[in-house]
């Protein structure tokens, strides 16, 4: 699918650390998924999986895998992502670095080169509705134009 433009204009901020782009252009005649916040849930039950309460590591894993299937399932991949929202529970580059660690363990090695080319928004300090949750990710995907 794709065909976005991701760049960075002369004007604005530079990216952090060059871990997005500011801009995003999408072609016309495009359809845009939004996928609601992802959290480090169980998807059979809804709930925080035992084990990974305040590990930014192992929460981005969950929360990329199952971005991954939800963008499989669209007929996406990492190329088409627009944008992304991340929110944590605290921030330091340690804690970005874990997460980040996290996405690229699980995403197919044929997407790692996108990885990084949306546009991004960061919330943080963020407050979550469960304790223990740190890290959450929302984000816009083009996808085929479904009949």
């Amino acid at each position: 699918m794709s065909g976005l433009t991701h760049f960075n204009p002369k004007a604005g901020s530079v990216p952090y650390r060059s871990l997005f782009s500011n801009v995003t252009i999408v072609p016309p005649n495009t359809s845009l998924a939004y996928i609601s916040t992802q959290w480090a849930a169980d998807p059979s039950t809804g709930e925080l999986i035992d084990g990974v309460e305040g590990d930014y590591f192992k929460q981005s894993q969950i929360v990329y895998t199952n971005i991954v299937a939800i963008l499989k399932e669209l007929g996406a991949e990492a190329k088409d992502i627009v944008h992304r929202t991340v929110s944590f529970l605290e921030f330091t580059d340690d804690i970005g670095k874990a997460a980040i660690e996290g996405m690229m363990s699980v995403i197919p090695d044929e997407w790692k080169a996108d990885a990084f080319a949306p546009s991004l928004s960061f919330n943080g300090p963020a407050v979550f509705h469960r304790p223990g949750l740190v890290y959450a990710v929302d984000m816009v995907v083009a996808v085929p134009n479904r009949k």
